[in-house]
């Protein structure tokens, strides 16, 4: 077997472009204003924990077409969202600990995956190594954010949106490029002399 460099479709290497670029877009906006960016989130998030509760709860109730099992999961979900969208919103300062906390540690495996498919799929050593360089730097931000929870929110948002910048940033380079290998049988006729 042979690997030989391909490049993926145009369709594919649009949509990693425009996701690179809402993701960029979307650092952007915590970096203008980390503070604003993190409370916002965890009010949408916790208002739709409370909505999508609250319908969850009336499923369970009013569905009498649904099993007993089924209305009651619903009931028990519902109540449980409603609770945990109504503390977020009475203490935002914990949701946002929390919700940052949550998003280092994705972070953290975003940067291992990187690691992984730069060291294990990309032939091009520019592609392998800056998607390399771009994984060891989200685990670093990301990592700074686990270990030490005692900088302010602000300062973690940033942090945290910095590290998302450069997984736009290789979503851009890698659908700019559009490398991956294929493994594929080298034909008979093509080696023979």
């Amino acid at each position: 077997m042979a690997k030989i460099e391909v490049r993926t479709s145009g369709l594919w290497r649009v949509l990693e472009i425009i996701g690179g670029l809402i993701v960029i877009a979307a650092a952007i906006v915590v970096l203008v204003d980390p503070q604003f960016a993190v409370l916002t989130l965890v009010v949408v998030i916790a208002a739709g924990l409370v909505i999508g509760g609250l319908f969850r709860i009336g499923v369970g109730i009013f569905a009498t077409v649904l099993p007993p099992t089924l209305r009651a999961l619903n009931t028990a979900g519902g109540v449980i969202a409603v609770v945990l969208g109504a503390a977020a919103l009475l203490d935002l300062g914990a949701a946002v600990a929390t919700l940052i906390a949550i998003l280092a540690l994705a972070l953290l495996l975003v940067g291992a995956f990187e690691i992984g498919v730069g060291v294990a799929r990309h032939p091009p050593a520019w592609l392998r190594a800056s998607i390399i360089v771009l994984g060891v730097l989200t685990i670093i931000l990301a990592g700074i954010v686990v270990i030490d929870t005692s900088i302010a929110d602000g300062v973690l948002a940033a942090i945290l949106a910095l590290a998302l910048l450069l997984v736009g940033i290789r979503n851009l380079v890698h659908g700019f490029s559009g490398h991956h290998p294929v493994e594929t049988p080298i034909d008979a006729s093509v080696t023979a002399a």
